[in-house]
Parts: C-alpha cells; sequence; structure tokens
C-alpha cells in the first residue's frame, strides 16, 4: 500500500494543479482523492490562520487566505512514504506581493494521513524537518 499512497499524492497534487489552472483549489475533493471531511491543518500560530479547515470548503477558504495577496505557485519537489498509511511532501512555493511586487520563497512540507485509499489529513509545516519528525523519520 506505501507506493500507492505516494501515487495517491502525487495524483492529488496534479489534480490540486489543474484546479488552481481553473480557478478551482477545491478541485482536489472533487477528484474522490480527498476525503470530503478531510481536515487541512496549518502551521501552528500562522497569523491570520484558524488551526483547522475541514472539507471542501475550508480548504478553499485556507487557500483564498493564504494566497489573496499575492501572485502564487507551488512545485511538488519529493514525496516520501512514511509507512503507517503516511506521506511526506516537499513544496517549493514562490509568491509575488500584488501590491508591494516583493517576492518571497518557501521551501515547506505537508504529512498526508491516508485512509482506505483516500487523503484523511493534511498537516502542513513551514520547516520540511519538522514534517519528517513528525512522521518518525529523520530529517
Amino acid at each position: 500500500m506505501s507506493q500507492e499512497n505516494v501515487e495517491i499524492v502525487r495524483r492529488g497534487f496534479d489534480e490540486f494543479q489543474g484546479g488552481l489552472a481553473r480557478g478551482d483549489p477545491g478541485a482536489i475533493f472533487d477528484s474522490g482523492i480527498v476525503a470530503p471531511d478531510a481536515e487541512w491543518i496549518p502551521a501552528p500560530n500562522t497569523p491570520g490562520l484558524r488551526p483547522v479547515y475541514r472539507g471542501r470548503e475550508g480548504f478553499v477558504e485556507f487557500m483564498r487566505t493564504w494566497t489573496e495577496d499575492f501572485q502564487w505557485s507551488i512545485d511538488l519537489e519529493r514525496v516520501i512514504d512514511a509507512g503507517d498509511d503516511r506521506v511526506v511532501a516537499m513544496f517549493h512555493q514562490r509568491a509575488t506581493g500584488k501590491a508591494s511586487g516583493a517576492t518571497v520563497e518557501l521551501h515547506m512540507a505537508l504529512l498526508y494521513e491516508l485512509e482506505n485509499g483516500r487523503v484523511i489529513r493534511m498537516q502542513n509545516f513551514l520547516d520540511p524537518a519538522d514534517a519528517l519528525e513528525a512522521a518518525g523519520l529523520r530529517a
């Protein structure tokens, strides 16, 4: 099941990117890859964000809040099987402030939890080493 979970996360990212291109970041929920009541957990103490977002509507709200002031993009860099129906994915985000023109880059990671072949929880870590540690892997 481990490699299958890695492929589910990869397909999910492709669905997410396709949805972004169409202006629908919640499209990943429509694909069946993510459970309808899945949780999105932002990095702790991130200003302006709630501790947990649930389901498609919650995820779309998070994305709107996270990206509203920026021209934003994200690339998947690496996907790691963490065992026990968990996958760690490393990402590179780039953003340019809409008003300021300032550019920022961020390497971050998500710890995905899966159940019956669907993502049920995604936990965001601003430091990829923290995601690896949360998954019980060495950084």
